[in-house]
């Protein structure tokens, strides 16, 4: 990753999962950080392990709607330049919708990536250069009952990075989605109350998912689906008939009875 040699990124959800694993891979690569997470214990605990480059640390929680300005005026005030942002912050719930209200997760996986991209973007622009990778999932190709906004809001983000993917060339900006599946982190653990045994077989590793994403960053591809399982499971969507995807989706994601 010599293309960030020197560069600064920030990073959403830093504290732990694929953030913690893009912040590692980043800092051995020679690329600055700037942490974005709400537990500040554990981003110092990161940047404790980080000696090479620099790394500055904002405690912010992005289910706030003031939080992404706060965040880029903090930047701004401690005189940082962003060359790259992760969107990387989310989460997701196992409930019905008719369980539990579930705005806070399209606020955190929505608004706030919306608002962070919206913002940082500009001076990127005004520069002619700039990296943006949106963290969606696998399951923004599935509409899934038992899962309904969080595989929304992850449609949402794919949709907007690939279409600002295209918008923002001419600025010199590089937007890429990474659509991981399941992943080992601390998120999945909390999405789901009890782990399905064949869907814990199918993990992948956090570090195998960070590389994936920053690897296709570099290269400025649209979006990437890392391990051949989720791509083969995205293929599937495109020949499948819409009705089959949501109800096989529901019975393997959802649990919804």
């Amino acid at each position: 990753m010599e293309t960030f040699k020197g560069k600064t990124a920030l990073i959403t959800g830093a504290s732990s999962g694929i953030g913690e694993e893009m912040a590692r891979q980043l800092a051995v690569s020679g690329c600055n950080l700037i942490l974005v997470a709400r537990r500040t214990e554990r981003m110092l605990a990161l940047k404790s392990t980080l000696p090479s480059v620099s790394v500055s640390v904002i405690t912010a929680d992005l289910s706030d709607p003031l939080a992404p300005q706060y965040v880029f005026d903090e930047v701004r005030r401690r005189g940082l330049r962003v060359d790259m942002l992760i969107n990387n912050a989310g989460f997701g719930l196992q409930k019905p919708l008719l369980a539990v209200d579930q705005l806070g997760m399209v606020d955190v996986n929505v608004r706030s990536l919306l608002a962070l991209t919206q913002l940082f973007a500009v001076p990127m622009a005004q520069r002619g250069e700039g990296w943006v990778l949106n963290v969606s999932s696998v399951s923004a190709w599935f509409p899934i009952p038992g899962m309904a906004t969080y595989a929304a809001s992850k449609a949402c983000v794919l949709h907007l990075s690939r279409a600002l993917h295209e918008e923002w060339k001419s600025a010199g900006i590089a937007v890429t989605a990474l659509c991981p599946g399941g992943t080992r982190t601390e998120f999945s653990s909390i999405a789901r109350a009890r782990m399905d045994p064949d869907l814990e077989k199918a993990m992948m590793p956090a570090e195998v998912v960070a590389a994936a994403g920053l690897k296709a960053l570099a290269q400025g591809k649209a979006v990437v689906v890392p391990g051949a399982l989720y791509r083969m499971m995205v293929a599937l969507v495109r020949v499948l008939p819409a009705s089959w995807v949501t109800r096989l989706a529901g019975k393997v994601m959802g649990r919804h009875h």
